[in-house]
């Protein structure tokens, strides 16, 4: 069903960008409202912008800002008497900033008082962070409804693409009743396109309901700049980000794993129960992923591996528990020497697999180097747990023993700063989220690094394997987004400064798809 837009967006449609670039006439400078931080050019121009929509969205690649350029926002909708409270809706990733930004951009008299994951909204809150899963919550979610009907409220959406489903999805629907309730509403996210422009639709959605896809990709998406702000890391001036792709052999063994399961995975092409099942599609690319750089990572993947590949009857997952002991993972080893050459020279690594079965083969290759490692099972902050993600990120930036941190990127790809004690990255693996790949580069390559450094990041993807088409899947993605937010950075960082092909001697020296595109990848590995 077509949506008719709002006269409020048409007329925001209509007007120029130079328009909306222009400090309002009847507000004082930010200083004149108690909002102390000195604004950079760009941010007092998105500050313009986005207070010109009423609505829209901050795409700004991270470090660049967004915070402080909501708040600010806040502050002068204070200050013209058109907004009361602001609520905040997070990643726990994200808190932080929330709170210490409050303290660095207001003056004593102004400083609001933030309430982080109150136990109970009260009534007398100015500002209000709470995350996505609590939503959900119907007792929560009613105290914000309360505390939403007494007053005029101002709501941000914080790494909105945690929401890209919109109406699909249960934390999409929870955030659309949420803004409807509120008078101003605005998205945040360096990487609002994680995978299409209906991610984005989605995220428009919540700014100006019933109009998101006719901004994303419809009539209306010709004039969307105009809903939407973005900082380039061009804007920002930071030192170029220097790409490696190491192209690695695997050995006979691996090779041999490796094709097992890519022919599991591309029968179930045969299987017309199965052809049109997303889950079970997906967990087969997953797994012939995971084949590439480490047979063990396989067994992460979960789902048992039923079918039997000899004639002898052992199940493929037999074979690759007994063949995990004894093949040596070439892109593993790989990262392993990149992480001694670095440490070498007196410089830290971050290592990012997506698989933990990587990361704790990765640990124990790495142990002389102290690795600092945080997985999906590493608690937030518990003094009674072994270690917790404070603490090893606390000893990672300041141990000088710990010379890497061992990721997965879906527990650590958001909301960290690590750019001031490390500026080199390894990619072992990587899946089809173009959004956690770009906001994982991110944690070292941002506002605030030194100038003098010299960022890499070096990409392993294994030969004659599904690693290339992943590589050329988030390719596209990413100019598809590059396209989109008008960010030619983006585009040009497709375009690797160094693609080189290892030999087994370099190596082994001693020391959400959709069904169709599942299905379309699957053909293509059963072809090769």
């Amino acid at each position: 069903m077509t949506v008719t837009p709002s006269a409020e967006l048409l007329v925001v449609l209509d007007s120029s960008v130079e328009d909306q670039q222009r400090w309002p006439a009847d507000l004082p400078e930010p200083a004149g409202f108690g909002f102390r931080r000195v604004l950079t050019e760009r941010q007092r121009t998105d500050v313009a912008r986005l207070l010109a929509m009423r609505h829209g969205g901050n795409f700004g690649v991270p470090g660049s800002g967004k915070t402080t350029v909501a708040y600010c926002l806040w502050a002068a909708e204070r200050c013209r008497d058109e907004i009361d409270g602001l609520l905040v809706v997070a990643p726990p990733s994200a808190f932080e900033a929330w709170t210490m930004e409050a303290e660095a951009c207001f003056t004593e008299e102004t400083q609001p008082k933030v309430e982080v994951q109150p136990p109970l909204v009260s009534h007398r809150a100015e500002v209000v962070v709470i995350g996505y899963p609590r939503l959900l919550q119907r007792r929560v979610f009613a105290e914000l409804d309360s505390w939403l009907s007494s007053r005029r409220v101002m709501i941000v959406f914080d790494e909105s693409h945690r929401v890209k489903a919109g109406q699909r999805g249960a934390w999409g629907r929870a955030a659309a009743r949420l803004a409807a309730r509120c008078q101003r509403r605005y998205v945040l996210s360096g990487t609002p396109m994680p995978n299409s422009l209906a991610d984005i639709a989605a995220q428009f959605d919540l700014c100006w309901p019933g109009s998101g896809k006719q901004l994303a990709h419809g009539e209306l998406a010709p004039s969307r700049d105009r809903i939407f702000v973005r900082t380039t890391k061009d804007q920002l001036n930071l030192p170029k980000l220097r790409t490696t792709i190491q192209r690695v052999p695997l050995d006979h063994e691996h090779r041999q794993v490796y094709e097992a399961l890519a022919g599991h995975a591309v029968r179930l092409l045969d299987d017309p129960s199965l052809v049109r099942n997303v889950s079970e599609l997906g967990a087969a690319v997953l797994r012939i992923i995971a084949a590439a750089s480490n047979p063990a990572a396989v067994l992460d993947v979960g789902a048992e591996l039923a079918l039997p590949v000899r004639s002898g009857g052992a199940s493929l997952e037999d074979v690759i528990r007994n063949a995990a002991s004894q093949i040596r993972p070439a892109k593993l080893l790989r990262a392993a020497q990149l992480v001694e050459a670095n440490a070498a020279r007196g410089r830290k690594t971050l290592v990012w697999s997506v698989f933990v079965s990587n990361v704790r083969a990765l640990a124990d290759l790495l142990a002389a180097h102290h690795p600092a490692v945080i997985t999906g099972a590493t608690p937030f902050e518990d003094p009674r747990a072994q270690r917790d993600r404070v603490r090893e990120l606390r000893r990672f930036r300041t141990d000088p023993a710990c010379s890497v941190l061992i990721a997965t990127p879906q527990t650590l790809g958001e909301g960290i700063s690590l750019h001031q004690v490390c500026v080199d990255q390894i990619h072992v693996d990587r899946t089809f989220n173009a959004g956690l790949y770009l906001q994982s580069l991110d944690r070292t390559h941002r506002l605030g690094m030194p100038a003098d450094s010299r960022p890499t990041t070096t990409l392993l993807l294994a030969e004659d394997t599904i690693d290339t088409w992943v590589h050329e899947l988030l390719g596209g993605k990413i100019i598809q987004m590059s396209r989109a937010l008008n960010d030619l950075s983006l585009e040009r960082m497709q375009l690797p400064d160094i693609d080189e092909s290892l030999t087994l001697r370099d190596v082994f020296l001693e020391g959400e798809e959709s069904a169709a595109a599942l299905q379309d990848l699957l053909t293509r590995v059963r072809g090769h």
